[in-house]
């Protein structure tokens, strides 16, 4: 079955095809998934490759979406946004203890740095 990137994009929206479609890109090691701008993290519990700089690079000027969903893609428009219209931006980094809170905030730091 098709996995989509976008939660908003699935054909027909309930919790069942929600988590159902979550855990389809899980199982294929894609632990992000958009939901419109919200970015959704499933903490794999183990380092994935991709979170080096050649994926920093990727991410880099991109709109968000045309991309697979990914923490640095926030991170860039995040700070392209701040540059362009000379206004503080803010990224909500939210969840359950052990869900990858502060993992992902080192690597939005690692990525704005």
């Amino acid at each position: 079955q098709e996995d989509f990137d976008d939660l908003c994009n699935l054909p027909n929206l309930t919790e069942t095809t929600l988590l159902e479609n979550l855990k389809r890109r899980f199982l294929k090691h894609k632990i992000y998934t958009y939901a419109g701008s919200i970015l959704i993290a499933i903490n794999p519990f183990k380092f994935l490759p991709i979170y080096n700089p050649k994926y920093v690079k990727m991410y880099e000027n991109h709109q968000l979406g045309k991309l697979e969903p990914h923490i640095f893609a926030i991170a860039d428009v995040a700070y392209h946004t701040m540059l362009k219209k000379h206004v503080n931006q803010c990224i909500v980094i939210s969840g359950e203890s052990g869900s990858g809170k502060t993992q992902s905030t080192n690597f939005l730091i690692h990525c704005l740095t």
